[in-house]
């Protein structure tokens, strides 16, 4: 403040002098820009955390519809004479089938990533488009019907397959999808298998549809309890329910379900997907190579970890879902 001189008096005066003013300025603007910078990037953490779970819930949705599917898998297993005519002694029998292979080996073909997993469980899903009316004598409401079930990653494209809606200029595009297939109770043919004993998979590729987009890899791995001291499964990703149920001894796989399944799998997100363009499957391919193959035991975490590195390394979002799968049916005995 400065002194103002007025006759018989001294007073102070309250006005501010301009470069007070302009100092005042310069700093409530700093504040302002402060402010208004830690508000955007507060928006833009928000938006982008939005972002990823939005990109993420397909994904999410398809991986619990298929570990819900997968826990009520059944073999309806039970016990009786290896020949009826000739009677020797009495053997495991269903007439269904669980399968996890690795995808290209069971589909034919070289776009399918990681296992493919196949079985019977009671998904109450039938051909019929009507309610509460009956058709041929069965009523079509009847629920808890046997229904074969699927689950594989395919890489393609959506042109031609019926999955785009109609009357909507969307552009079909590649990508990496998690497919599921599901036969009508009407149309299962497990029983009528006849020689081949996966006759029963030739419609498998050609009726499935997508129920996530992404889904670069999934991982099947059929296991006993970890606390389990006597090994009796081979450390291998595949198992095979009527693989040796004819052989004596009977094998503990034949026509028995696994006691666990541990299944993992990894989603990228539609922007990674998106910057990648036409080098997507070239990329992806390298990162998962020489992954999931063998070993699960010893190798199963590591792969795991390796992918992600891989997927870092090429900058690209992604999403591990895991978990180990009791199968409520099985009634597991390593033993004939």
């Amino acid at each position: 403040m400065r002194a103002v001189h007025t006759p018989g008096k001294m007073r102070l005066s309250s006005a501010f002098t301009l470069l007070e003013v302009l100092v005042s300025c310069a700093v409530l603007t700093m504040l302002l820009m402060m402010l208004a910078s830690v508000t955007r990037h507060a928006g833009d953490l928000w938006t982008s955390g939005s972002a990823r779970v939005e990109a993420f819930q397909g994904a999410r949705a398809g991986f619990e519809n298929m570990t819900r599917l997968l826990s009520q898998a059944t073999l309806n297993t039970y016990w009786d004479y290896d020949n009826p005519n000739n009677p020797t002694r009495y053997i495991r029998k269903s007439e269904l089938h669980f399968l996890v292979d690795d995808a290209a080996v069971i589909l034919g073909g070289n776009n399918y990533y990681g296992q493919a997993v196949f079985f019977q469980a009671p998904g109450n899903f039938n051909a019929s488009t009507t309610t509460g009316t009956t058709s041929g004598g069965v009523r079509d409401s009847l629920t808890g019907l046997l229904n074969a079930c699927g689950f594989f990653v395919e890489y393609s494209s959506d042109a031609g397959r019926g999955w785009l809606p109609s009357g909507l200029d969307v552009q079909p595009k590649e990508r990496y999808r998690l497919m599921m297939w599901l036969q009508p109770s009407q149309e299962l043919s497990i029983y009528s298998d006849g020689t081949n004993s996966r006759a029963w998979l030739d419609r498998a590729s050609q009726e499935a549809v997508p129920v996530a987009d992404n889904i670069i890899v999934l991982a099947v791995w059929p296991k006993e309890p970890d606390r389990q001291a006597v090994r009796t499964l081979p450390d291998q990703y595949h198992y095979d329910s009527r693989e040796g149920a004819a052989s004596v001894p009977q094998p503990p796989n034949a026509n028995q379900l696994p006691p666990l399944v541990q299944v993992a799998m990894v989603a990228i997100d539609e922007a990674s997907a998106l910057r990648l363009g036409d080098r997507l499957k070239s990329t992806i391919d390298g990162c998962l190579a020489g992954l999931f193959e063998a070993n699960p035991s010893t190798r199963f975490e590591s792969d795991l970890q390796k992918l992600e590195e891989n997927l870092a390394r090429e900058r690209i979002n992604y999403r591990v879902f895991t978990s180990v799968i009791p199968l409520k049916e099985a009634k597991w005995s390593p033993n004939q």
